[in-house]
């Protein structure tokens, strides 16, 4: 565009000159209707009278006396009628005039107000984003060192990247399933080391010994049965693993996938499966006392010779489970299925007590011919 070229007015900008030239001739309009008034009031009634009413005022043929007083009162009591009305015109002009006024007012200060908003709405959504991308940054640069941590030759630093991806995992749901993933391959693969388990006597009971895990193993363990089960987006896989005659004494396993997995012989006492995928894994002989295993699948599971004293087996199931043997001395049952467990020699509760608390015991095996149990005895 050239210098001598006109710029566009913006359209607002033209509205706004036309309201206010408009608003002059009508005020100017106004003025002189009001001055017009104001002249038939005074002088100009007889004009009018004379000249638009056509009604002779003076001469000999003139109206006189008290006639052309109620002539003129006529003519002023129109000209005060006509100012009524225009006052009366101009009066609702202005108020409807500031009435429109006051409404674009409140609909421009709520346009502001919803401009303002949104722009609040979309600066708290960068700086939540900039937040979120920034911890994510710590949180992949605290991840990096922590599985650096677990491939150490150092047992201290393998502990600390341990529980280093434990507050990963409780600071943030999205890395949660990948750090127990991690957790889990680790111990997967580190029960293979020729160190990984070592001779040491337990006290449960005192005349067993048992192996004990590696340290950064039972942490690993530890770890994975104390996360946060809202965040899971499966349990963690422990199937199928060799963790004979440890010592696995109030080690938290709760809804761990130990299908196959052999526990014989293990220290479980007070454990925490509450929950746990025992399905045909193995514990026999293992010592269970005061242990949780409610909620527990141990469908198709050995559990003959096992200890099971004040065992909660609280709606565990047992279908088709082995527990020849064992010993349920003040083991609680309530409503567990034992449908064609084998229960043949157990010890601590009849056959009676046992069909009292379990949901159900159809096609069960108990000790012939009366169908009685062991009566209640001592630890197997």
């Amino acid at each position: 565009m050239t210098g001598d070229q006109m710029q566009p007015v913006p359209s607002g900008r033209r509205v706004a000159v036309a309201w206010r030239l408009g608003l002059v001739v009508v005020a100017a309009g106004a003025v002189l209707l009001a001055a017009g008034v104001v002249w038939v009031l005074g002088p100009g009634a007889a004009w009018w009278l004379e000249h638009v009413d056509k009604v002779p005022v003076d001469g000999k043929d003139g109206l006189k006396g008290k006639e052309r007083a109620e002539a003129l009162d006529t003519i002023r009591g129109r000209a005060m009628a006509v100012g009524t009305g225009l006052l009366a015109a101009v009066a609702i002009y202005y108020t409807a005039n500031n009435a429109v006024s006051a409404r674009r007012s409140a609909q421009a200060a709520q346009d502001t107000a919803e401009a303002a908003r949104r722009s609040a709405e979309i600066t708290e959504r960068g700086q939540q984003r900039s937040h979120e991308l920034t911890e994510q940054g710590l949180v992949t640069g605290r991840y990096t060192t922590a599985i650096e941590q677990l491939g150490s030759g150092s047992l201290d630093i393998r502990l600390g990247g341990i529980y280093a991806l434990e507050r990963i995992a409780a600071d943030s749901t999205r890395d949660h399933p990948t750090v127990m993933d991690v957790l889990t391959t680790f111990v997967r693969e580190h029960l293979r080391d020729t160190d990984a388990r070592s001779e040491e006597s337990t006290t449960h009971p005192p005349s067993t010994a048992r192996r004990v895990l590696r340290p950064d193993l039972h942490a690993a363990l530890t770890v994975l049965g104390r996360r946060n089960l809202d965040h899971d987006t499966r349990p963690p896989d422990l199937t199928r693993l060799g963790l004979t005659g440890l010592d696995l004494h109030r080690l938290p396993l709760r809804k761990i996938n130990l299908m196959h997995t052999d526990l014989s012989e293990s220290d479980l006492y007070g454990a925490d499966l509450d929950g746990a995928n025992l399905y045909c894994a193995n514990l026999s002989r293992a010592h269970l006392a005061s242990a949780d295993l409610s909620r527990a699948n141990l469908n198709g599971a050995n559990v003959s010779g096992a200890y099971l004293g004040s065992t909660d087996l609280s709606n565990a199931n047992l279908t088709d489970a082995n527990l020849s043997s064992a010993n349920l001395t003040d083991a609680d049952l309530t409503d567990a299925d034992l449908s064609r467990a084998d229960l043949r020699e157990v010890q601590g509760q009849s056959a009676a007590e046992i069909r009292a608390q379990a949901r159900s015991v159809e096609a069960a095996v108990f000790d012939p011919p009366d169908g009685t149990a062991q009566p209640r005895g001592s630890q197997a």
